[in-house]
């Protein structure tokens, strides 16, 4: 019984046919020219989105079809494809139907001659226009919120009931917290990178000759870079009352790093303050060292140790790349 033979691969679809069939099935309008400028190959989608046959096409000069490209952008980068193999990427508004906003794509081919495919992105577009305006309406609200909690918090802590430091504590905490969403607000709350939100906390205490703040590009969800403000707040305050910053000699180191390799990478970040006055640790853990060790642990599933070392409070946080925390 002899073995069946291998298929002969000329009895298949040709190299162009497959080709071709790849074109047809797309939905981005894809067409080619020659180095002469003609039409060589004009897809079913080219057709649909420009409304013409290729029939009418194919053969033809792009220049003589359509005259209106003649001083744009577009037949410059397409002469750049064709004179010097530059590729080119960009968005615009359609000549065609100006009512709609085109990306193109613009590559030399191998051989002379230029691709171009064209997607439409009117929609894309509109539903960005759309998030940005959903955006800055949440920012607005947020913005009007805290400054209503801040107004209703000056009036309810005025009684003597409440000591004016509490009342300072509490009205320093609200305008941490803006900040914080003014770090977010810059972001459009996709998040914020760890040496914006420490600068943001830094900047209220000293200049940079207070703080060293140096790490890697870190960056942290929303959730984690308001934990992130609130910590880093509450270390600063306590600094400037009673640690470091209370004295002109004292400094403030932040530093972070990130270590190791794949699922086991891992952000190290440290606060360590020097030159102060000597330091003692509470006779019970306050609000303010709650706020910081439980909510930086929460938020950014770390490990969180706040040590009163008598050079200097420190704080050391290990937290694994994930969801909180990122390279980048």
């Amino acid at each position: 019984m002899t073995e069946p033979s291998p298929p002969d691969p000329s009895s298949g679809p040709s190299h162009e046919a497959r080709l071709e069939a790849v074109l047809e099935s797309v939905s981005d309008a894809f067409y080619a020219l020659d180095t002469e400028w003609r039409y060589v190959v004009f897809n079913r989608a080219a057709e649909e989105y420009f409304g013409v046959s290729r029939k009418r096409l194919l053969g033809r000069n792009i220049w003589e079809m359509f005259p209106q490209g003649l001083g744009t952008p577009f037949e410059a980068h397409c002469r750049a494809a064709m004179d010097q193999g530059a590729s080119t990427s960009f968005e615009t508004p359609s000549r065609m139907r100006p009512d709609r906003v085109v990306e193109l794509r613009i590559v030399p081919m191998r051989g002379g001659g230029v691709a171009i495919t064209l997607t439409d992105i009117t929609e894309r577009k509109t539903a960005d226009a759309r998030q940005r305006l959903l955006v800055n309406e949440l920012n607005h609200r947020v913005k009007n919120s805290l400054a209503t909690v801040q107004a209703i918090a000056a009036q309810s802590l005025r009684g003597a009931e409440v000591s004016p430091a509490a009342r300072e504590r509490f009205m320093a905490r609200l305008m941490a917290l803006a900040r914080a969403n003014d770090v977010l607000v810059a972001e459009t709350w996709a998040g914020a990178s760890l040496a914006t939100v420490a600068a943001e906390m830094a900047n209220p205490h000293g200049d940079d000759e207070r703080f060293t703040i140096e790490g890697p590009e870190a960056h942290l969800s929303p959730q984690a870079a308001v934990a992130m403000a609130l910590g880093l707040h509450e270390l600063a305050t306590n600094a400037a009352k009673y640690g470091a910053l209370s004295t002109p000699e004292g400094r403030v180191s932040l530093t972070w790093t990130v270590e190791g390799n794949g699922d086991a990478r891992r952000l190290r970040l440290t606060w360590r303050e020097s030159g102060g006055p000597a330091v003692e640790p509470p006779k019970r853990p306050g609000f303010g060292s709650r706020l910081i060790q439980r909510g930086l642990a929460a938020a950014l599933k770390a490990e969180v140790r706040l040590d009163y070392e008598p050079t200097g409070v420190v704080l050391t946080l290990a937290a694994a790349l994930g969801e909180g925390v990122s390279e980048g």
